[in-house]
């Protein structure tokens, strides 16, 4: 083995597999040449690939005979080249994608602008409701704080913290209504 990992060829094989190499090569790279519609660069890179394929079966394929040997050869330079057009094939695809995702979005002003005049408006209104109300909100929203340890810390039941939750969410929602997306609770503005 070599430093990658791979087993390294006897160098009676590798003597082997470089007359194989001079023996075919021209005449697989005049199939690659077909294959790709005459793009020599192309057809070099798949007879390589090929190449590199039979050098890592070639104690399997120098047992073959040479009709055998360039049978392999053209069936693996096809399979690489039916590869290759699949794996360019999907990543055309998915390029619109790809670009989509790390493409900066288009700063929308209106929305921006609107989303600060209702986080203001929600401000207020929670700054206007009744004192333990309010802290009640801030607890749960802010906070982030579950029901029972709003309730333990304010020394009042888990009903009483729910009830204040409702009424503030009320409040909200109807000071809110026009920036409110889902409508209200009471079914009248909620979508069908």
């Amino acid at each position: 083995m070599d430093g990658s990992g791979e087993e390294r060829l006897p160098q009676r094989h590798v003597t082997e597999l470089s007359s194989f190499f001079a023996v075919h090569a021209r005449w697989l790279f005049g199939h690659a040449v077909l294959r790709t519609r005459g793009d020599r660069e192309r057809a070099a890179d798949l007879v390589q690939d090929t190449f590199e394929a039979a050098a890592r079966a070639w104690t399997r394929l120098r047992r073959h005979a040479g009709s055998q040997q360039r049978a392999w050869l053209l069936g693996t330079l096809a399979n690489k080249d039916v590869s290759d057009f699949r794996r360019k094939e999907a990543f055309r695809r998915r390029q619109p994608d790809i670009q989509a995702r790390y493409q900066g979005t288009a700063a929308d002003t209106a929305a921006q602008a609107l989303n600060a005049i209702a986080l203001d408006q929600a401000r207020q209104i929670i700054e206007d409701m009744p004192p333990r109300q309010r802290k009640v909100a801030l607890m749960r929203w802010r906070d982030r704080m579950k029901a029972a340890e709003i309730a333990a810390e304010l020394g009042i039941t888990e009903g009483t913290v729910h009830a204040h939750l409702h009424s503030a969410r009320g409040k909200l929602v109807a000071g809110l209504e026009r920036y409110y997306p889902f409508g209200t609770d009471n079914g009248k503005g909620a979508p069908t």
